[in-house]
């Protein structure tokens, strides 16, 4: 049964009570004068529903801070790894450096003895050359 305004307004008048008059000439447009109360199944809904999303928040929360710490580890040892490396490096090279260097040496006193001793050889075989030169002068001046 459907209630329209003349239906109300025969009632008004068969009663004639003041406050279907009041309701009678409220606009149609106006609201509930007061809030109805939530029934206890829409609020459990509700509840559950808040609960649900605040788990599903949490969960990517933590799925999203775990990714970023795995992350960070992730870079520092891959960082921790290519400063090993490039000390490594660093230290072969100083090596390799190191015993170039006493090569060249080793290098250098061996040619400088093997300068040395052709020098000697050479002088004493200049005082051979000599001594024998003597020698036979010596011989001829003797023999006249």
């Amino acid at each position: 049964m459907h209630i329209t305004p003349e239906k109300i307004k025969e009632a008004a008048e068969a009663l004639e009570c003041t406050e279907l008059k009041s309701f009678m000439f409220q606009e149609p447009t106006a609201g509930p004068l007061t809030k109805p109360g939530r029934s206890s199944r829409s609020t459990g809904r509700s509840r559950r529903s808040t609960r649900r999303s605040t788990r599903r928040s949490t969960r990517r929360s933590t799925r999203r801070s775990r990714r970023s710490t795995r992350r960070s580890r992730r870079s520092t040892r891959r960082s921790r790894r290519s400063t090993r490396r490039s000390r490594r490096s660093s230290r072969r090279s100083r090596r390799s450096s190191r015993r170039s260097r006493r090569s060249t040496r080793r290098s250098r006193r061996s040619t400088r003895r093997s300068r040395r001793s052709t020098r000697r050889s050479r002088r004493s075989t200049r005082r051979s050359r000599r001594s024998s030169r003597r020698s036979r002068r010596a011989r001829r001046s003797r023999r006249s």
